[in-house]
């Protein structure tokens, strides 16, 4: 299992890394002003979230513990930033992603602050 998951990440990064080092801004039309750069990115970042999240799901019901509030915490947190990463990725400004960032950074500073009593 470790390996598997060693070799999507790197298959993942090499994938990023060589849209990124394409020279050029080629705007594709009808994708409100986004590069197939800046698209091919964006799911590659929301995919990684995918399989990331698949796993953890996966060895959560694996474990066999159940959904408890730790369960919630992780998933939240995977989602918090892989929210984050796409914003980045996407090509938005960063006046466009400040207020976002900032609410992503709320939900975090809940999921990690919230204890149980």
């Amino acid at each position: 299992m470790g390996k598997i998951f060693l070799a999507l990440i790197i298959c993942i990064l090499f994938t990023i890394s060589t849209f990124a080092q394409q020279p050029g801004r080629i705007i594709t039309p009808g994708l409100g002003g986004r590069s197939t750069t800046e698209i091919y990115l964006s799911l590659a970042v929301l995919l990684f979230g995918l399989i990331i999240l698949g796993l953890q799901i996966g060895i959560m019901f694996k474990v066999g513990k159940g959904w408890g509030s730790n369960s919630i915490r992780i998933t939240g947190i995977t989602l918090v930033i892989v929210s984050g990463l796409f914003l980045i990725t996407a090509g938005y400004t960063q006046d466009q992603i400040a207020p976002m960032i900032g609410l992503l950074g709320t939900i975090a500073g809940y999921l990690l602050g919230k204890s149980e009593k």
